[in-house]
């Protein structure tokens, strides 16, 4: 029976056809067999594929995790045979598709296009080391800040309406959380710009240290961050929250001979706080309680008001 897309009660075991001879992984050598994405918020996203079976699909232990409409719990598979990948669709709802013509097994080439369901996209690259190091820095150029390897505004954009669409579909909870630095007009006029940018670098690093890997860290102004927290609810975010503002509390900034200490205050937002939720209805929460945190005294966190 074909895995309903809209069914996620249940999960069905793929059995794998074992042969005689047990495939061999990709040789570890100057070639790699990669996923480049092309559609959405990831697009130029490279993910390199390793082993002999890839699994693609909602359910979150899939090695490669898809968590958008249209795409099945166990969509698809990749199977390393003779050398190549083949993709075997896995009896999908909307289709696994190769130079747009929908298959149910087929060995890839270097620069097929194959898609999942009707938004997901990916260009099947073999390229050597140099080409892969080179995708891979323009991908990160694309989507990051220079300055501080957060993410992006524009990528933060298009991933929040991919994450709050989600979340509404599958009543799962989602929250943001907005953190500004204090007084950091205070440290560019003393300190000078180069110590400001430094202390910009040293929290993005303090942030990301502690959150999960599905988690995102995103500079949305100069010295705004917003961090999008999947699966969490509006109290789960306050308690992230309060633990970064003191991890950041706790760790000085060193620009030249100047040890510079620094706070920040936040405000929480989630998909339940909003009547009908959206991307900007949680960024304008989440910015009406940093304001108000900053009114309060600054250095706290707010999940309400």
């Amino acid at each position: 029976m074909p895995d309903d897309d809209f069914d996620d009660a249940t999960e069905r075991t793929v059995v794998f056809d074992r042969r005689d001879l047990v495939p061999q992984e990709p040789a570890k050598g100057s070639k790699s067999h990669v996923f480049v994405r092309m559609d959405g918020s990831d697009v130029g996203q490279v993910t390199t594929l390793t082993g002999t079976e890839i699994s693609l699909g909602r359910i979150a232990k899939s090695e490669i995790h898809l968590p958008f409409e249209g795409v099945s719990r166990s969509h698809a598979r990749l199977l390393w045979e003779d050398g190549a990948y083949v993709i075997e669709d896995l009896a999908s709802a909307n289709g696994t598709f190769v130079q747009g013509n929908r298959i149910q097994r087929q060995r890839l080439a270097d620069g097929d296009v194959v898609q999942l369901g009707p938004r997901v996209v990916f260009r099947y690259s073999v390229t050597d080391t140099g080409e892969e190091r080179i995708l891979r820095q323009l991908y990160e150029s694309s989507v990051k800040d220079s300055l501080t390897g957060a993410y992006n505004r524009e990528y933060l954009g298009e991933r929040l309406k991919a994450e709050v669409a989600y979340a509404k579909r599958h009543g799962t909870s989602l929250s943001v959380l907005m953190l500004d630095v204090d007084h950091f007009k205070k440290v560019n006029d003393t300190y000078g710009h180069q110590a400001g940018d430094a202390v910009l670098v040293a929290t993005v690093g303090a942030i990301s240290r502690t959150l999960r890997s599905e988690d995102v860290v995103a500079r949305y102004g100069g010295e705004e961050f917003l961090v999008i927290l999947r699966g969490i609810e509006l109290a789960g975010a306050a308690s992230v929250g309060e633990r970064l503002r003191g991890l950041v509390e706790a760790t000085p900034v060193t620009a030249g001979v100047s040890t510079i200490h620094c706070t920040v205050s936040g405000g929480c937002a989630s998909v339940a706080c909003a009547e009908n939720p959206s991307a900007e209805a949680l960024v304008a929460i989440a910015d009406r309680r940093l304001y108000l945190a900053k009114r309060g005294g600054r250095n706290r966190i707010l999940a309400t008001g």
